[in-house]
C-alpha cells in the first residue's frame, strides 16, 4: 500500500498535474525545436547568392570553361553570419539524417538511463546538452562538415527519449480518465516545435543572420530545462505543491510502488499482434508526417515558389490547424461514451490515414502552375488530419501497454527513426530537381503507405490491456 506523509494545507491547489502537463509540453517542444533549428536555417545558410563572395564566384565562372568550379563559400576570414555552404545531395541527406540515426541508435540506451535515473534527472541532462549542442552548431558547421554531422548525431542520440517519456509522464501524472487529454497535449510538442521554429528561424535568418537562429533556440531550450528541473517530479507524492486529494485522484486504479520501474517484457510485447498493428500505424503516419517537419520549406520554396519568409509562415498554417484537432481528439477520445474504445481508436486512426490519403490524391491532379492557391491548400490538409492519431494508435498504445507504455513508445520511436532515416535519403533521391512531377511520385508513395498501414491497424488493434500489462484496478490509500 502506497503512502506519503508531510504537511499540506487545507486549501491546497488541486490541479498540479496540469501545471506538470504544461511545463512538460513546453520543455519537450523547445528541446525538439533545438534539433529542428537547422531544418529552416538550411535554406538561408545555403543561399550562396546572398554571400559577399557571389560576385567573385560569378567572375570565376565567366572565366572558366567548366560548368562548375570548386569554390569555398566559407573561408575563415568571413564572419559566421556571412559564410555560406554548398551541400551536395549526399551531404544534404546526411545533414537531415544525422538526428534520426542518433535517435535510432540511442533509443534503448537512453530508455535504460530513463528507467534508472527517472524522467526528472534524465530529461534535465538532455535539456542542458541539447541547448549546448544547438548553440555550438554554427561554429561546428564552419569548422568541419564531419564535426557538424557528429553533433547532429549526438543531438538525435540524447533526445531519443522525447517520445518514450510521454508514456512515463502520462502513467505517473494522468488520472485513468485523462490519458487521452494528456496524450493530446504532450504529443503537441511535435507541432509546437515547428510552429515556433519555422517562422521564427526564417525571420531571424533573413533579417538578422543564420547563426543567431541557433543561439536563440539554445537559450530558450536552456530556460525551459530549468523550468522542468523546478516543477517536475517523478512521483506526484513528492511534489512540493500537491495535495493529498490530488495524489489519491492521480493514483487511483494504478500499479503499486515501483512496478513502473520494472524491466518491460520485450519478448511478450514484440509477440503481440495488437502492438505490431500500432507499430504499422505509427510507421505510416510518421513517414508521411516528416514532409511538413523536414521537407516543407524546400517544397514551398522550390516547387510552389514562395520566399523563405513566406514559406515559414505558410508552413505553420497546418501546424496551427493541427493543434486544436489534437487537443479535441484527446478530450473526445476520453469522454465519448457512445462508442467502444476499440471503435474509437479505429475511427480516429482512419480519419488520419484514409482522409489524409484522399487529399493527397487530389494533390496529384492540381499543378501549382495552374492553380497555386489550390495546390498550396491541398498539400496542407493531409497533415492537419494526422493529429487524429492521438485518439488512434497513440491512445491504443496506452490502453494496451499500460505501465509498459514507455517501452512500446520506445519501439515506436525506433521504427519512426528508421522511417525518417529512410525518408531523408529516399525523398531527396526522388526529388533531385525539386519539380512537381518528381514530388508527385513521393505523394503517391505516401498514399499507398497510409492506406496499407491503417488497414493493418484496423484488423489487429486492441483496446484492452495485454496479458503482460497490469489489469488490476486498485485504490491507493494515503495517510496525512
Amino acid at each position: 500500500m502506497e503512502q506519503f506523509s508531510g504537511k499540506r494545507g487545507k486549501n491546497e491547489f488541486s490541479y498540479v498535474r496540469f501545471i506538470i502537463l504544461a511545463v512538460s509540453t513546453l520543455f519537450l517542444s523547445f528541446v525538439l525545436a533545438s534539433v529542428m533549428a537547422f531544418n529552416t536555417t538550411y535554406v538561408v545558410m545555403c543561399n550562396t547568392t546572398a554571400s559577399p563572395l557571389n560576385s567573385q564566384y560569378e567572375r570565376l565562372m565567366n572565366q572558366s570553361a567548366s560548368a562548375t568550379i570548386a569554390f569555398d563559400w566559407a573561408p575563415g576570414y568571413l564572419s559566421l553570419a556571412h559564410q555560406r555552404f554548398s551541400f551536395n545531395a549526399v551531404q544534404r541527406s546526411f545533414s537531415f539524417a544525422g538526428p534520426f540515426a542518433g535517435g535510432l541508435i540511442g533509443t534503448f540506451p537512453m530508455l535504460y538511463v530513463l528507467r534508472r535515473l527517472g524522467a526528472h534527472k534524465t530529461m534535465f541532462i538532455i535539456g542542458l546538452l541539447s541547448s549546448l549542442i544547438c548553440a555550438l552548431t554554427p561554429q561546428a558547421i564552419s569548422m568541419s562538415f564531419e564535426l557538424f554531422i557528429v553533433l547532429r548525431f549526438i543531438s538525435g542520440f540524447i533526445t531519443a527519449p522525447l517520445f518514450p517519456v510521454l508514456g512515463t509522464i502520462i502513467e505517473d501524472w494522468a488520472t485513468m480518465d485523462e490519458k487521452g487529454l494528456f496524450m493530446g497535449v504532450l504529443s503537441a510538442h511535435l507541432e509546437i516545435a515547428p510552429l515556433f521554429t519555422l517562422p521564427v528561424a526564417a525571420m531571424i535568418a533573413e533579417n538578422i543572420n543564420w547563426p543567431t537562429v541557433f543561439y536563440v533556440h539554445g537559450l530558450l531550450c536552456a530556460l525551459f530545462t530549468v523550468a522542468w528541473l523546478v516543477f517536475y517530479r517523478n512521483d506526484p507524492a513528492d511534489h512540493w505543491l500537491i495535495s493529498f486529494k490530488e495524489v489519491e485522484t492521480i493514483k487511483w486504479g494504478k500499479h503499486h510502488g515501483d512496478a513502473r520501474m520494472a524491466s518491460p517484457p520485450y519478448c511478450a510485447v514484440l509477440s503481440s499482434p495488437a502492438v505490431w498493428s500500432i507499430f504499422a500505424a505509427a510507421i505510416g503516419t510518421v513517414f508521411v508526417g516528416q514532409f511538413m517537419g523536414v521537407f516543407s520549406p524546400q517544397y514551398f520554396t522550390s516547387v510552389l515558389g514562395y520566399s523563405p519568409t513566406l514559406t515559414g509562415t505558410l508552413a505553420i498554417i497546418p501546424i496551427i490547424a493541427a493543434l486544436p484537432v489534437k487537443f479535441l481528439t484527446g478530450i473526445v477520445s476520453d469522454r465519448m461514451s457512445v462508442m467502444s474504445e476499440i471503435a474509437k481508436v479505429r475511427l480516429f486512426n482512419s480519419l488520419a490515414s484514409f482522409l489524409g490519403a484522399f487529399f493527397l490524391v487530389l494533390v496529384l491532379f492540381i499543378s501549382p502552375s495552374t492553380n497555386l492557391t489550390a495546390a498550396t491548400t491541398l498539400i496542407m490538409i493531409p497533415f492537419i488530419m494526422i493529429p487524429f492519431t492521438t485518439g488512434g494508435f497513440q491512445k491504443a498504445a496506452l490502453l494496451v501497454a499500460r505501465q509498459h507504455a514507455p517501452a512500446v513508445f520506445s519501439v515506436i520511436h525506433i521504427f519512426a527513426m528508421i522511417t525518417l532515416l529512410t525518408g531523408t535519403f529516399i525523398i531527396p533521391l526522388l526529388t533531385p530537381d525539386n519539380t512537381f512531377d518528381q514530388w508527385k511520385l513521393v505523394f503517391l508513395i505516401f498514399i499507398v503507405i497510409l492506406v496499407i498501414s491503417n488497414v493493418i491497424f484496423i484488423i489487429f488493434v486492441s483496446a484492452e490491456p495485454a496479458e503482460w500489462a497490469e489489469r488490476k484496478m486498485e485504490f491507493v490509500q494515503l495517510s496525512e
